[in-house]
């Protein structure tokens, strides 16, 4: 697939400023044009009874506001060398996920690039509720950046992940990240599957365990023979891994293995690894220590 309008959705936080390096990554790479928005919530003068000398004045501050975020995103994204007819800067009054929706979907971009926690909100703990409704929605794929510990470093994709239930959403994911992989010259791709045991899972027969983890690199095997002849290049490499958690094998294998970048389905399959978006998907995207990118099922197979 090919990025060739990324929207940057921007509240000027340091997530916002880190996804921007991604951006910069991703674009420099496909020759993207950038749609930077920065979206201003509105304020109900009627509600909170404010006379209207003081409402035209509040206005007028919120049009020094707009006038200030436009320049800060012109200066952000010159600092990073995306100017003239690469960008496309839009301020926008209203609920910052809708309009993050509505922006996305007039520009027609290919790809959605935020922090996790959320526009307007900084330091949660939680994934933003601005984010999470923009992952459900759109169907084009979202990458959620949250702020490195190793900030003002330099990015980059040189390790991607892509966890999957072996169900038939994985081919869509897969062919995203193979894509990727060949384009930052990735030396490494793992597919991990996490086989979700109950407790007691100690006392099950070794003849099973085996079982399992035969039929799963089986699987894994073939989606990666199926991914088309121009990734053979790549290295692929199968992983099988048994938790009582999913979510937190998958965030566990990111971090031991330095992976850069995690592709995920946000649909798929409730049970031995369930990516619903709300579940697993949303606690691996909030907990991941690198960027995750986020797709839909139907965005690899409509490429």
């Amino acid at each position: 697939m090919h990025f060739n309008k990324i929207l940057w959705a921007t509240d000027g936080s340091d997530e916002s400023s880190e996804a921007l390096k991604y951006v910069r990554l991703i674009a420099d790479r496909y020759n993207s044009v950038v749609v930077a928005l920065s979206v201003i919530e509105p304020v109900d003068f009627a509600m909170l009874g404010v006379p209207p000398e003081v409402q035209r004045e509040l206005i007028s501050t919120q049009l020094v506001i707009e006038r200030k975020e436009y320049e800060r995103m012109v200066r952000a994204l010159g600092e990073i060398g995306i100017a003239g007819d690469r960008r496309v800067i839009r301020v926008e009054v209203g609920i910052p996920y809708e309009e993050i929706i509505r922006v996305s979907e007039e520009e027609g971009v290919d790809l959605i690039v935020m922090g996790k926690r959320g526009l307007g909100i900084k330091d949660r703990i939680l994934l933003g509720s601005n984010t999470i409704k923009v992952l459900r929605t759109v169907r084009i794929p979202v990458l959620a950046v949250r702020r490195r510990e190793g900030y003002g470093e330099d990015v980059k994709i040189r390790k991607i992940l892509v966890p999957t239930d072996l169900s038939e959403v994985t081919r869509a994911s897969l062919k995203v990240a193979s894509d990727l992989a060949l384009n930052f010259n990735c030396p490494t791709l793992y597919l991990l599957h996490v086989v979700e045991l109950r407790h007691h899972y100690e006392l099950s027969p070794p003849s099973i365990i085996e079982s399992l983890e035969r039929h799963a690199l089986i699987k894994l095997r073939t989606y990666i023979e199926e991914v088309g002849e121009e990734y053979r290049s790549l290295d692929f490499q199968e992983r099988v891994s048994f938790s009582l958690s999913a979510w937190h094998s998958v965030v566990e294998f990111a971090g031991q293995e330095g992976v850069d970048l995690i592709v995920m389905p946000t649909h798929g399959r409730k049970g031995i690894l369930g990516l619903i978006l709300g579940s697993v998907a949303e606690k691996v995207i909030n907990e991941a220590p690198c960027p995750v990118l986020a797709i839909k099922s139907q965005t690899a197979t409509s490429q």
